[in-house]
Order: C-alpha cells, then structure tokens, then sequence
C-alpha cells in the first residue's frame, strides 16, 4: 500500500464504511445506481465535519475535480477485479486471484486518492455553519444535489441504504429525517 497524507474525510470514510451493514448498502447504491461511494460519503463529510449545506453548484464543481478521475482510473480497475473473480479461459486461478487481490488494492489506493482530490478541492473554511446549525440537515440536502447531478432515481431500496449509511454516519436519530 501506498503511504497517503493523514485526512479527515479518509478517516471518517473508514468509520463509516466499517459500520454495520454500510458495506452492502454502498455496494447496492453504487452497483444499481451508479453512485460514486467517495462521493457519497463527502456528502455526509462535509455535514459531519461542520460544513453547511454547500448547494448545487458547489456539489456540481466539487464533482467535477474527480469525475475524469473515477471515470477512467477507479471504474475500470473495479470493472477489471470484478471480472477476474470467474475464470476468463484456462488461467491458473491461484495466480489469477492473486492479480485480483493486487488490484484491489490499487483499486483501495484510487479511491484514496479521489478522496484526497476531494480533500483539496473543499469549500473554504468560511462556509463552515454555527454550531448550532444541523450537519445531519447539511448532509441531507448534499445527497439530494449530488443525486440530482447525476440524475439517480433511488427505489425504496435505495432510499433504505442510503438512510443506512447516514445512520452510521450521525447515529440512530438520523433515520427519523
């Protein structure tokens, strides 16, 4: 693995993902409706991290410092290590599923950096929100500008994995919202 700066987001990302039943939600919301997970996540970051809601425009410029990125580093390398999970013709498969652990972990590393890119490209701090403003609130409203953007249309089943993952991400109260 590759030696990264230490960042927040990157941190509060491994919490969240770590937490119960978080890792199948994001596979189900990025598998069925091609949502960037990293960039789900810094939705909910910015909110947890004090940031008001940012608003479209600064979802749509926040986005546009990774898209190439995610489009052309991080989709293919998944699209590569999920292929060599079945045989391709008559390869060793204890070779070929070490090349996939290999690139999985290159994977891991592209995200990291977005989400370093993503780290860089943050609003400035003046747009942090009072601390009596609502980052849960903030979050919320993120999502639903970065879902508008990429023209996600969630089912009930979308909706329950993302209520999910922001549930890990600001407790049990956050699925009243």
């Amino acid at each position: 693995m590759t030696d990264f700066p230490d960042h927040p987001f990157w941190n509060f990302s491994l919490e969240v993902y770590g937490a119960a039943d978080v890792a199948p939600a994001c596979l189900t919301l990025q598998e069925r409706y091609a949502i960037d997970v990293n960039f789900l996540l810094l939705c909910l970051w910015l909110g947890r991290a004090g940031y008001d809601a940012v608003g479209p425009a600064e979802i749509a410029r926040l986005h546009g410092t990774i898209d190439a990125w995610h489009r052309e580093v991080v989709r293919p390398l998944r699209t590569l290590r999920k292929r060599l999970k079945e045989p391709i013709a008559t390869e060793d498969r204890a070779l070929a599923l070490s090349l996939r652990q290999r690139i999985q972990n290159i994977e891991i590393d592209a995200e990291h950096i977005e989400q370093l890119m993503l780290g860089a490209a943050l609003p400035d701090e003046n747009v942090k929100m009072a601390a009596s403003n609502n980052g849960l609130a903030a979050a919320r409203v993120n999502l639903e500008a970065y879902l508008k953007l990429i023209n996600a249309k969630l089912d009930e089943n979308g909706r329950e994995c993302l209520e999910t993952i922001l549930a890990a991400a600001f407790g049990d109260n956050a699925r009243a919202g």
